[in-house]
């Protein structure tokens, strides 16, 4: 029974993976919703709003991409997948940032990208879920929580 537990287990694990690494494909398949290009594109001169309006076709395709997920999904699925985009986000703007590191020119513009897809998963887990959402599944996961720390 042990090996089978395990096996199903590894099974979900990857498939969850695999979800969530199509998902993301085709989020940077778009031009306009590539979160690296948007990032490239950033002046050291552009405020918040800028970026806002920068990411809001990336905005509009993650909350698209959440509510027909939230359909498909039970709760712990949704949340999981969710959890696993909103981290392979971040590991791009992680990656961004490492490799510009002697370059604090692209951090503004990197922070403001954080901060909206923290927003972003946060409040349409919120919404979707409303108190069936634990704390924890609203913490940043962890490739967010490295880009922030290069950020300080």
């Amino acid at each position: 029974m042990n090996s089978i537990t395990v096996m199903l287990r590894k099974k979900y694990k990857k498939y969850l993976q695999a979800i969530v690494e199509k998902i993301v494909s085709d989020t940077q398949a778009n031009r306009t919703t590539r979160l690296k290009r948007i990032l490239e594109e950033t002046k050291e001169t552009e405020g918040e709003s800028e970026m806002r309006e920068r990411m809001q076709a990336l905005r509009a395709q993650l909350s698209d991409y959440m509510h027909n997920l939230h359909e498909v999904f039970s709760s712990r699925i949704f949340v999981a997948i969710c959890r696993g985009f909103w981290d392979r986000l971040g590991q791009i703007v992680l990656r961004f940032l490492e490799s510009r590191k002697e370059n604090r020119i692209w951090y503004r513009g990197s922070s403001y990208a954080l901060g909206i897809l923290d927003d972003v998963f946060a409040s349409e887990m919120q919404k979707l879920l409303g108190n069936a959402l634990q704390d924890k599944d609203l913490d940043p996961p962890q490739s967010v929580i490295d880009a922030r720390s290069i950020l300080c």
